[in-house]
């Protein structure tokens, strides 16, 4: 790892004049020129048409300046006043990681967003960057300074789209950079440069596994390019391919079953819906059975409810004795398989335009898996949770023990004598049909085209332009096996007897008659006809047209001032299609819903940097630097984002820098446009005599609505009221403020010494979220403000009684994190080397200290700080990751001649129980791991490389179902899979 500090002049220089290519560089270059094809554009014919000796005659002009993430301007340096890291590309490609987001996530600045080892709530498994733990939404990823292209609805990057293969460097700006680069980069952002200029043949291969002997992945990269047209053009093609296998919970011994928490303890637990359907009964309930024997057969908890056994006898449910292990089916790792392809190319069309393009196609197949399906049966249109069983009496599909069951017991399940029985939150577990899985396959597309070029504007002051077109394109096609269809589940269990065969009363779609009660009642053409396969589609399209300046345009004594500028548009359409028995509603409440919507924006933007001193006492530099954007959204109209920072050296070793940022995200598809549901839902309104109502409260539920002759005696008129969730085109921006101050600085007596110390504040106002329709209430009653969100989320009738309370997503959160980063950074030489050559040292130590990152939704209740802490709406599971209040990693790195050799450290803080929260963990201890890897260069060509991830195969610690969801970890935060090798070959002609 290197530390971006401002005390190290880094500049680009002149290339020169590269030699004549060897035989096999310029069939390399030939090959990937023909590989390339058509993708990216190529000479025009005027520029081949110019006179050879000319040309060679005109050097092109190369400024000796760079840009850095977070800024367009052009420097002398890579010092920029916002918070910098940089992964180089060693780093990457020693870490024997199949996928980057692995890499990326062991930086402390990073919590772990989605991942690899995230099950089912990971979703259709798009890898994310998050950023002081403030979500993956509000973290920009960049490829070359550009947004990539979106894997969801949500628009974020996946990162295992990413061509890893090519990548030069990842720079990490952690201090807000909306004002550069528009919605979305809150957090900061992500920027992946890719190797450019890159001639020859490069072939990569890795293999990996853990010490279990599972878990195994092989990577193959293959990359080609070079020089064409008198070194005036560059083109590159990349191929990747990488397969690995999954990794069970039932391979781990801390995963294998779900541990609840029961009596202070963690105790064997598991899920109530269970072989053989479990049905939940009342105390009342079940003092009333008749005909079932309620004495248990071994050691029980509690009974509170009825199961169905062999043959479909009723048996006594024991809780947790009776629950089902659904976690040894569930991954740990997910499978993955993924091809990559990566072409880039340039050519110089004169001596100060040259005209680019880019190319990049991924695809990718990963899959979750979870136990069999679990369910509450239920009949589509019937009451909640409410399946009818008709004509249960005499039904020839249920199994005779159940059939007398039902007739003993109707004062329960048939009260009105209608011959239906209706069965109220029951609970199934599917076993005869084997875990359920869930596969995507995201297949993507990006095609950049561009111009830039330079020019002087007179006096020396050079300026750099670009113009570009993107177009992007996501395509996830979904397949959802062994889940049952509730339609043909109700169809199923409606059966009769047609010369003396059972069959299904409707028989349309290949009705098989079916009973969920009783152990292994559904036989094998049941299950395949309840378990038809579930397919859906969804498509994002992206279009980007941008230009931007970026030059020096006078001098003051202190030095040159800078200008960037230029203006962006971007369309965004987004299209889910779901399998047409979703559409008619065959899976009742959880039947997905087609959604499409789209927004663009036209944005303008602006930077500047002026220096005011230079090689004075006490200022050795002394800048000022700002910009702006205008952004106009069709969504939510107008916004206005800047920043303004300041940079002071009062020594040529020691830099202070410091920058404000005004942010904004606007929402996205996805919080626009999700598709809204009504149901009813219990609760109490605030308005009603018996809430007892302030003065202040019977003011606002006048203004709501509620007749003013009315409020002494206003009433409710049922137990609770209309519910509305789901997205919400209605949303404004979120808007943020980050504050950073820090110090980068070197000590002169120790030479290659370096250090950088940050502290950062963010405060997201207007937070994106939702809550319930009780919270929606207490909120805005708290803030009394007729305009707030909260309240105009309540829609009441001309009778004042409550018609709705829209508890879609609003703008009601507000979100701070506050901390301390702090970097080092030392290289010294040593005589221990290898053939006589010297040895050189690397040390590097990168630390995230947060103080704070809290979230607040309701009004009347504080804020629930999450840094370091557990419980209570921290972390959780199911794609609710921990935020760790500390974390640490150091590396030491030894080069010498052809051997490289890295240790690296890492340390995630302990958590701690919130305050009022019960659990059977109060803390989680301080976790270390440690990875090692070396490499050797054979000769100039080949290269021998491995390493040993978690090389003491530590364990993660046990939390719990209640803490860390199914696995009893965060499978986010901590290495969930232990100790694993890889190793792998690198050939370079």
């Amino acid at each position: 790892m290197t530390v971006a500090t401002s005390s190290i002049q880094r500049h680009v220089k002149a290339r020169p004049q590269p030699p004549q290519l060897p035989p096999l560089r310029r069939l390399a270059t030939s090959l990937a020129l023909a590989m390339l094809g058509g993708a990216i554009a190529t000479t025009p014919a005027f520029a081949q048409e110019q006179d050879e000796d000319a040309a060679s005659s005109q050097a092109a002009v190369s400024l000796d300046a760079v840009t850095v993430t977070g800024s367009r301007l052009m420097r002398k340096d890579l010092s920029a006043p916002s918070p910098t890291t940089v992964v180089s590309r060693e780093e990457i490609a020693h870490s024997g990681s199949a996928t980057i987001e692995t890499v990326l996530n062991e930086f402390p600045q990073l919590a772990a967003g989605n991942t690899s080892n995230v099950n089912n709530g990971g979703g259709s498994g798009v890898l994310t960057a998050n950023l002081r733990g403030l979500g993956a939404t509000r973290t920009l990823t960049l490829v070359n300074g550009r947004r990539f292209t979106p894997a969801n609805s949500d628009g974020l990057v996946d990162l295992a789209s990413v061509p890893d293969a090519l990548i030069e460097n990842v720079e990490i700006i952690t201090g807000g950079a909306s004002a550069v680069y528009g919605s979305d980069a809150i957090a900061g952002a992500v920027n992946f440069i890719l190797r450019k200029d890159f001639e020859g043949l490069e072939a990569v291969y890795t293999r990996g596994e853990t010490a279990e002997g599972d878990g195994a992945y092989d990577k193959f990269d293959l990359t080609i390019g070079g020089n064409f047209a008198d070194d005036r053009g560059n083109a590159v093609l990349s191929i990747s391919r990488t397969d690995r296998e999954p990794v069970l919970q039932a391979d781990r011994e801390f995963s294998r079953v779900p541990l609840d928490t029961v009596g202070g303890r963690l105790v064997p637990g598991g899920s109530g819906s269970i072989p053989g359907t479990r049905i939940g009964l009342s105390g009342p309930q079940l003092e009333s059975l008749v005909g079932v024997d309620l004495s248990p057969s071994g050691a029980c908890t509690a009974i509170n409810g009825i199961r169905f056994g062999e043959g479909g006898v009723p048996l006594p449910y024991c809780a947790p004795e009776d629950a089902y292990n659904y976690a040894d089916l569930n991954y740990l790792q997910r499978p993955l398989e993924r091809t990559q392809v990566s072409a880039l190319a340039h050519f110089r069309v004169s001596d100060s335009v040259e005209a680019y393009g880019e190319a990049y196609y991924s695809n990718s197949r990963n899959q979750y898996q979870q136990a069999p399906d679990s369910f509450t049966p239920l009949t589509p249109g019937a009451g909640s949770s409410t399946l009818l069983v008709p004509n249960y009496a005499n039904n020839p599909v249920l199994l005779p023990a159940v059939r007398e069951f039902f007739a003993n017991n109707a004062h329960i399940f048939d009260p009105d004598g209608d011959g239906t029985a209706a069965i109220v939150g029951a609970g199934r577990r599917a076993d005869e049909l084997g875990p359920r899985y869930y596969t995507y396959e995201r297949s993507s597309y990006n095609l950049v085209g561009g111009l830039r070029g330079e020019f002087e504007a007179g006096g020396g002051h050079w300026w750099r332009w670009d113009a570009f077109v993107q177009e992007q394109r996501n395509r996830t096609d979904t397949v959802n096996n062994n889940q049952i269809n509730q339609a043909r589940l109700a169809q199923a269990l409606d059966a009769v007897v047609v010369d003396g065969n059972l069959v299904c009363a409707n028989t349309a779609s290949g009705c098989v008659p079916a009973s969920i009660f009783g152990l292994g009642s559904i036989n094998a053409d049941a299950a395949a006809f309840l378990t038809p396969e579930r397919a859906s589609r969804d498509i994002f399209d992206r279009t980007i047209v941008g230009a931007s300046m970026s030059g020096t345009m006078f001098d003051l004594p202190a030095g040159s001032v800078s200008l960037a500028f230029g203006a962006e548009y971007r369309k965004d359409e987004y299209a889910f299609q779901p399998s047409a028995m979703d559409v008619s509603g065959d899976y009742g409440a959880v039947s997905q819903t087609p959604m499409s919507g789209e927004y663009s924006v036209r944005e303008v933007f602006a930077e500047f940097r002026v220096p005011l001193l230079a090689g004075a006492r006490f200022a050795h530099d002394l800048a000022i630097e700002g910009a702006a954007r205008y952004s106009d959204y069709s969504t939510i109209g107008g916004v206005n984002t800047w920043k303004l920072g300041a940079e002071w050296a009062p020594t040529d070793w020691m830099r202070l820098r410091s920058a404000y940022n005004v942010a904004i995200r606007a929402p996205n598809i996805n919080e626009l446009y999700s598709p809204q549901a009504r149901g009813f839902t219990a609760g109490v309104d605030p308005c009603t005599v018996a809430a007892n109502p302030t003065p202040a409260q019977r003011e606002l539920c006048i203004q709501q609505g509620v007749p003013a002759a009315d409020i002494d005696t206003f009433t409710q008129a049922s137990v609770g009221f209309e519910r509305t969730t789901g997205g919400n085109p209605n949303l404004d921006e979120e808007t943020s403020k980050t504050f950073t101050f820090g110090a980068v600085f070197s000590i002169p007596a120790i030479e290659g010494l370096n250090f950088a110390v940050d502290y950062f504040q963010v405060e997201v106002e207007d937070a994106i979220t939702s809550i319930s329709a009780n919270q929606m209430l207490s909120d805005c009653f708290s803030r009394l403000d007729p305009d707030s969100p909260s309240c105009q989320a309540i829609v009441r009738l001309p009778n004042g009684q409550i018609d709705d309370v829209r508890s879609t997503l609003q703008n009601i959160g507000l979100l701070k994190a506050s901390g301390l980063d702090f970097q080092a950074d030392y290289r010294f030489p040593v005589s221990w080397g290898l053939g006589g050559n010297e040895g050189q040292v690397s040390l590097t130590l990168l630390t995230s200290w947060l103080f704070e990152r809290s979230m607040q939704v309701i009004a009347d209740q504080g804020e629930v700080d999450c840094a370091g802490f557990m419980g209570g709406g921290c972390g959780g599971g199911t794609g609710n990751i921990l935020i760790p209040d500390l974390k640490v990693n150091f590396s030491a790195g030894y080069r010498s001649g052809p051997l490289s050799a890295r240790l690296q450290a890492r340390m995630i803080n302990d958590f701690r129980l919130r305050e009022g929260i019960t659990a059977a963990v109060q803390e989680s201890p301080r976790t270390w791991y440690f990875d090692a890897n070396a490499s050797y260069d054979v000769t100039g060509k080949l290269q021998l490389f491995g390493g040993v991830d978690n090389l003491f195969d530590r364990d993660p610690p046990l939390l719990g179902t209640a803490l860390a969801g199914d696995a009893n970890t965060d499978v986010g935060v901590y290495d969930v899979l232990g100790r694993r090798y890889f190793v792998g070959v690198r050939l370079k002609f």
